[in-house]
């Protein structure tokens, strides 16, 4: 890789992420293991969100392209944990950029959380691919790892940065920390792991509530 260089998110797969960047794969990180023991127990209304969501996603998963597996599902999901607070806000579709040692990553993110309000200021979370398991092209991993890159760069590194990607049925968790980064185990949302994928996205919630408050 050449200094100076520039590459969009997509532009990259695992590889070539941690060799450029040094980054370092680990099995276990404090940091993930917090985050993936949330317990947050939905109400009964979410409850019945929910399954409602899940019974249509078990239907039509299948059969949805990614714009609708993106409007259907996912989107309900997410504006049900609820991200939009008065301290920071989800955002769509946002351009950013940022120089990682020597090479410029930047690229169009599909959903992030982050302070500001017109634009993203202090992003914290990422959430990635919305794409199905056939027909995938990209690396949703390394796609989601440089857009957390650019966050940390973006944050001066003061804290760890979350993120998620979705392949199909599955959503794996990551967080990066310094140059190392840990991947969980995927969560279904097919069976019982629709619940702890709330769960979680419940939590990062609240950790973003608490670092904006420092």
């Amino acid at each position: 890789m050449k200094s100076n260089e520039t590459k969009t998110f997509e532009q990259w797969d695992i590889d070539e992420v941690e060799n450029a960047f040094n980054l370092v794969r680990t099995k276990t990180m404090p940091t993930m293991q917090e985050w993936i023991k949330a317990d947050f127990k939905p109400t009964s209304t979410e409850n019945e969100i929910l399954q409602k969501l899940q019974n249509e996603h078990i239907e039509y998963m299948d059969a949805w392209n990614e714009d609708e597996l993106k409007f259907k599902f996912i989107a309900p999901l997410i504006n049900l944990v609820g991200f939009n607070t008065g301290s920071f806000q989800a955002f769509t579709q946002r351009t950013l950029s940022a120089t990682v040692d020597e090479i410029t990553l930047s690229g169009r993110v599909d959903f992030l959380v982050a302070t500001g309000k017109s634009k993203p200021i202090q992003p914290f979370f990422f959430l990635h691919e919305y794409k199905r398991v056939r027909g995938r092209e990209s690396d949703p991993l390394a796609q989601v790892l440089t857009e957390m890159l650019v966050a940390q760069e973006l944050n001066a590194h003061k804290f760890p940065i979350y993120g998620c990607h979705v392949v199909g049925r599955n959503w794996f968790f990551v967080v990066l920390e310094g140059r190392k980064y840990a991947e969980s185990n995927q969560y279904s949302a097919s069976d019982e792991g629709l619940f702890k994928i709330f769960s979680i996205l419940q939590q990062a919630k609240a950790i973003i509530a608490n670092l904006t408050k420092k």
